[in-house]
């Protein structure tokens, strides 16, 4: 062979092995295969199931779903870790390669890969973050499966069946110790209410022992002890008449308080109070307020009825009033208030503190020009609002908290601002009413009926409608006893 054949022969093996060396690694792979699924919780698909994407500890791709569903697009020849968590659950974690695939079967492609993650949420007290800092399985490529295909690896899930096992009897153990905790604590409530009723029985035993040997001693006595005996009958019937006294001096103190309905009638004359207190004195009280361009009117319900009911209106009127001279937004007031209350009556988080409050519907109308604005604010208690020439009712909900008690000091509430038009007509009310036993089978009137009856009498002057809903109310109760204080408040615009 000459010289220069074997040149040529020797550039041709030469670039022969340039070009194989180039197709093996100098062509970089750029497959994709998309990889979707659904997390799920008890067999249902998981809201708010936070995502995320990881290579080589770098996070690549976070999502938030707000169905449980998600998809990822994963790239050839990269390692790549999902995790699976939300606020309040156990996260776990999956491991997914695509590594070590053949460039010609990559040049197929592969269909979409589902996979379906369960999580649940922390047990209180047991802690297994560190047991679920592996990943729970591992998807990679094999080469047996379908002509080449992705596939959870059985060896890893072999491996890691030690480790699900120690993890399920943690969770087991960790339940049994919550549940018996929770069966300690039910133990010792049922202890402690068997200790009160021992002592109560013994309690009731020991006065019913000395009611009986003073009731024979006061029979063997009888004579001697007749003019004793009237002697504290009078006196028991003038302490009653001194606390009935004493009561209805309260009542003065606090219809003193209460604005006129003369007065309100005065700036609201098409407008009526139907104000039935369960005893001398109230748990319910109406607000009237005119504040310049402002005119402030409400129906609140305080905690209980009679005396501390009363005392609670009058701190909660007292409160009402400061802060309608403060502000003119209706939820301001409120919130004023309940920081007020709280504070006259040192409540806070301790469990002896008072967890007395108010629930209370809240009005304030103002004239701009031609139109006449409306804004409302509510503790537990709406608004309800007949249009002129409409028969239908609106009602206008409150905000789902009550003025002081377990309320927080922060507390807002909302605020409803509408147009309201001449014949108009605005209700409040505290639950006295609709809560009132009677009727033929004794039933409480319920919202319904009393909407029933407003409808029915909307046509009706204030004055007349006040009429008619006492009328009702007293032949509704029959012969159940009055509940609740009862106080409903119409304004006409």
């Amino acid at each position: 062979m000459s010289l220069l054949n074997r040149y040529f022969l020797t550039s041709c093996l030469l670039l022969l092995g340039i070009l194989i060396s180039f197709n093996t690694f100098g062509v970089k792979p750029t497959w994709s295969i998309e990889v979707k699924g659904t997390v799920i919780e008890n067999g249902q698909s998981l809201q708010g199931a936070v995502i995320s994407l990881y290579s080589d500890s770098m996070l690549l791709q976070q999502t938030t779903s707000p169905d449980g569903d998600f998809v990822f697009v994963l790239h050839a020849d990269t390692d790549y870790m999902f995790t699976f968590s939300k606020p309040g659950y156990v996260s776990k974690c999956i491991t997914f390669s695509t590594k070590n695939v053949p460039l010609a079967r990559a040049k197929q492609g592969f269909t979409d890969y589902d996979i379906e993650v369960s999580i649940f949420k922390k047990i209180e007290g047991a802690d297994i973050s560190k047991l679920l800092q592996a990943p729970l399985a591992m998807i990679c490529y094999n080469p047996d499966l379908n002509n080449g295909d992705f596939k959870y690896d059985e060896k890893y899930a072999k491996s890691i069946k030690p480790f699900l096992a120690i993890l399920d009897f943690e969770l087991k153990q960790e339940m049994k110790r919550v549940e018996q905790e929770k069966q300690a604590v039910v133990t010792d409530s049922a202890l402690k209410r068997q200790k009160i009723i021992t002592y109560s029985a013994i309690v009731v035993l020991l006065l019913v022992m000395g009611f009986a040997i003073y009731a024979y001693r006061s029979y063997r006595q009888k004579r001697k002890l007749n003019d004793e005996l009237d002697f504290q009958n009078k006196s028991i019937e003038q302490k009653n008449r001194e606390i009935t006294d004493s009561i209805s001096y309260a009542k003065r103190i606090q219809n003193a308080i209460l604005p006129e309905p003369a007065t309100i009638r005065e700036i609201l004359p098409d407008s009526f109070i139907l104000f039935k207190p369960k005893d001398i004195v109230s748990g319910d009280f109406y607000f009237f307020l005119h504040n310049k361009e402002n005119i402030y009117f409400g129906a609140a319900d305080c905690t209980g009825h009679g005396v501390p009911g009363a005392f609670m209106s009058l701190i909660g009127y007292e409160k009402l009033y400061d802060a309608s001279h403060q502000t003119s937004h209706t939820g301001e007031i409120l919130s004023i208030v309940n920081k007020g209350i709280r504070k006259s009556l040192r409540q806070s988080a301790d469990k002896g503190s008072s967890r007395d409050g108010m629930d209370i519907a809240l009005c304030c109308i103002q004239k701009d020009g031609d139109e006449v604005k409306l804004s409302f604010s509510g503790a537990n208690r709406p608004l309800w609002v007949i249009r002129q020439g409409s028969d239908t009712l609106e009602e206008y909900k409150p905000t789902k908290k009550a003025i002081g008690g377990f309320t927080e000091e922060d507390q807002g509430f909302d605020v409803f601002k509408t147009n309201v038009s001449k014949g108009d007509t605005l209700y409040m009310f505290s639950d006295g009413y609709t809560d009132q036993f009677g009727g033929e089978k004794g039933k409480k009137l319920t919202s319904k009926r009393f909407k029933d009856l407003l409808l029915e009498i909307r046509h009706l002057d204030m004055a007349e409608q006040a009429k008619r809903l006492e009328n009702f109310i007293d032949k509704w109760k029959q012969r159940e006893e009055q509940l609740d204080d009862i106080l409903v408040l119409g304004v006409r615009i």
